[in-house]
Parts: C-alpha cells; sequence; structure tokens
C-alpha cells in the first residue's frame, strides 16, 4: 500500500478525508494502521482556526490502530500488535519505554 486515507486541515471551517502517502517508519518509530479514533479538543481548535496549523496538516492524535511496520531499533512491538497512541508521549521519555 503506497497511500492511506487521513482527516486533513483544509482551512478554518474545513478538514477532509484524502489520500496520502504512507510514511515508512525511521528508526525507532512504528507505522501503525488506525481502526478507531476519536475528536479531541485541539482537533476542534484547529477546525475553527484557533489554534494555528498550517494548510494541509494530517490531524488527529488519539488512535488505536494494529502495528503495520517498525524501523530499526523497534523491539518492544511487532506488526499485528495493538496500540494505543498518543502522541504527546514519546518513547524518549522515561515512562514509556521502548514504546
Amino acid at each position: 500500500m503506497t497511500s492511506m486515507r487521513a482527516a486533513v486541515f483544509e482551512q478554518k471551517g474545513k478538514i477532509s478525508m484524502r489520500e496520502v502517502p504512507r510514511p515508512t517508519p525511521g528508526p525507532g518509530e512504528a507505522l501503525i494502521r488506525v481502526t478507531l479514533t476519536t475528536i479531541c479538543g485541539t482537533d476542534i481548535h484547529i477546525l475553527r482556526g484557533e489554534y494555528p496549523v498550517k494548510q494541509g496538516l494530517v490531524i488527529g492524535h488519539e488512535p488505536a490502530g494494529v502495528v503495520e511496520a517498525v524501523g530499526l531499533g523497534v523491539k518492544s512491538k511487532k506488526p499485528t500488535t495493538c496500540s494505543a497512541i498518543n502522541v504527546t508521549a514519546c518513547s524518549r521519555l522515561p515512562f514509556a519505554p521502548n514504546s
């Protein structure tokens, strides 16, 4: 698969679903196939133009899904592992080792 569907900020008041290039995970990263997601307050602020982001930004940061691929150095997650994601956390933080 070379593309994926994503929620994209178009302009104030408009978010659309678009086909975008599927990323390849780099070192320490995992690619997650999203199976469920939610809308959070940040998404509403982006839609209203209250939180400035660039047009074309893929939004959404509270999904759950399945690991599709992992980059070099990822040892704790394997393809087909179920995962919940919060992109405000990082695997480099001491409370989330190798996640």
